[in-house]
This record gives C-alpha cells, sequence and structure tokens, in this order.
C-alpha cells in the first residue's frame, strides 16, 4: 500500500489548491476523515489553501469544525484538486460539481465509477482507518485535531467497534492515535447526544416490533441527521433478530430506512433492491411514504 499513499501523496504536493469533499447525511467518517486531512495537508505540503466543502453534519459531531463549512465558491472549486472521502457513488457526494474522473478519492466502499487516483474497496471499517495507515506509511506530522478527526471516524463508523471488518489493525491504529496524543475520553464525552437527542432514541426504543427475522421501528417525526447514527445503534443492539430497520421521517417528508444485519444477511443487497447501498451489515436507502414498510419487512423476510 505505501506505493499507493506515495502516489496519492504526489498528488497532493503537486497542487496549490484541494477540495476535500463530504457526502450526503454526513457521518463522522466522512467529516473527521475531512477533517483530518485538512490538517495533515497543512502540516506536511506546501498547498496554499485546503477547503472542505459540504454541509449538514450532525449537532454532537460539529465541536471539531473551527470555521464554518457550506459549498466551496466556484472559483475556489474549479482551480484546486479534488479529493472525495467516504464515498464512492457520485450522486452521494454532496457537492454534485465533482467529476469523478478528474478527483481523487479515499474510500472504504465498494468500488463505483472512475476516477483521476483512487484508493478504495470495502476493505476497511472506516476511511478513517486508512486514513490511518496513510500517516504511519509516509510518517506524517498530526496534531490534535487530525487525531480527533481520524479517532471519530473509527468509532462512529464501528459504532464503538462493534461493527464489520474490524480486524487487529483497527486496535493498532487506535493504539498509534492515543500514543501521538489523543485524549479517548474527551472526544467521547463531545460525542454524547443531548437530552433532545436521547428522548428520540428511547421513543424509537419504546416503539420497537418483530416481524418474522426483522425487528423494526418507526419515527412518523422528524429525524434530523445529528441522532440517527446513535439511535439505530441502539435499537440494534437491544435487537434480537437478524434484521434491524429504523424507519425515520425526513425533513423533506420522505422516509430514511437504517438498515443493520447480525451475520449473515448482505443487507446492502437490500438496500440496493429499494435504491440505496453500503455494506454488508450496515446499509440505508430511502422510501417516499411510511405506506412501503410492510413491502420493505415482507422483502426481506423473504431472506430468511
Amino acid at each position: 500500500m505505501k506505493e499507493q499513499f506515495e502516489k496519492f501523496w504526489s498528488y497532493v504536493q503537486s497542487s496549490k489548491y484541494i477540495t476535500l469533499c463530504t457526502h450526503i447525511e454526513p457521518d463522522g467518517d466522512t467529516l473527521g476523515c475531512a477533517i483530518a486531512l485538512k490538517e495533515l495537508i497543512k502540516l506536511n505540503s506546501d498547498v496554499k489553501e485546503v477547503k472542505i466543502s459540504g454541509g449538514d453534519y450532525p449537532r454532537n459531531l460539529q465541536f471539531i469544525i473551527d470555521e464554518p463549512i457550506a459549498l466551496v465558491d466556484d472559483e475556489f472549486f474549479s482551480k484546486s484538486l479534488k479529493i472525495v472521502v467516504d464515498t464512492s457513488t457520485k450522486s452521494r457526494i454532496f457537492d454534485q460539481r465533482v467529476i469523478t474522473e478528474e478527483s481523487l478519492k479515499l474510500d472504504h466502499h465498494p468500488h463505483e465509477n472512475k476516477w483521476l487516483f483512487e484508493i478504495g474497496g470495502d476493505n476497511w471499517p472506516a476511511t478513517g482507518q486508512l486514513i490511518v495507515n496513510l500517516v504511519k506509511a509516509l510518517n506524517l506530522k498530526v496534531n490534535e485535531k487530525c487525531l480527533e478527526g481520524l479517532a471519530m471516524s473509527i468509532i462512529t463508523d464501528t459504532e464503538y467497534f462493534k461493527e464489520r471488518n474490524i480486524s487487529e489493525e483497527t486496535f493498532y491504529n487506535i493504539g498509534f492515535l492515543l500514543e501521538k496524543g489523543l485524549n479517548y475520553n474527551k472526544l467521547l464525552m463531545a460525542m454524547h447526544p443531548n437530552e433532545q437527542e436521547n428522548s428520540q432514541i428511547l421513543k424509537a426504543i419504546k416503539n420497537m416490533q418483530e416481524k418474522g427475522i426483522v425487528t423494526y421501528t418507526i419515527l412518523d417525526q422528524v429525524v434530523k441527521n445529528d441522532v440517527v447514527r446513535p439511535l439505530v445503534a441502539r435499537v440494534t443492539d437491544l435487537s434480537n433478530t437478524e434484521v434491524t430497520i429504523a424507519f425515520l421521517r425526513k425533513e423533506d417528508g420522505n422516509v430514511r430506512c437504517s438498515i443493520r444485519s447480525k451475520s449473515y444477511i448482505n443487507v446492502s443487497e437490500i438496500a440496493k433492491h429499494f435504491g440505496g447501498g453500503g455494506h454488508f451489515n450496515s446499509s440505508g436507502f430511502i422510501i417516499e411514504n411510511l405506506e412501503k414498510i410492510e413491502e420493505v419487512i415482507n422483502y426481506i423476510n423473504l431472506k430468511k
């Protein structure tokens, strides 16, 4: 992998301006990686300016943001090297001006699209683990913000070390971040849901139902991106079935479907059937209304 990291970094070193692009419905992996990569570029290269293009970040993760993040202006975007973090899907990039064939990508999802240069594939539990490997391979300098971003990435995308693709490397990399000065307990406290978010989580737990191999919960109220990840994690922890799915109302009226499996069912195939995608044990998709819930649950139960 060192040769790949060196080639990636050569693109960085040869650029004056860089735009880091996060994905829609952003999580701790895409935000943490963008923040960390921005710090790495500032500390270890002669790049003149690096900006993050994105938005809609969860409230409990915004503490890591020092200055407001939005779509970068057209002038900066056009003159910069674009690096997409934590998605391989063009439609999931927050900044839809990105042309994948002219952009770099660091990701941990199955390969999609043609890129100028990419390091990816469903080989790591979080893109942050890949970037820690980059740091170690190239002996890059880090700072506190970088360490927090990388740890946030790994902790949140593994649901606190409970999801797929976790290996001894995952824990070695967290150990590396601690060795470099990461304040782990401080980071965990900063990421906690607040009282209102915990109230929605408790409501989701009270609404849990079972049908066949599926445990599901429905919240017919707007659930912001802030609380989706911890809510789904808590419901999944309490589920006794192979598949768990949360149906959560979005601000646009559609319903966000976050689906998890414990072992043998590939929920990414279920998500793709309904126009979404993701990983073997963790995926998501959107449906137009709550009336489609029965169709979704019945389809999942065909997999048992």
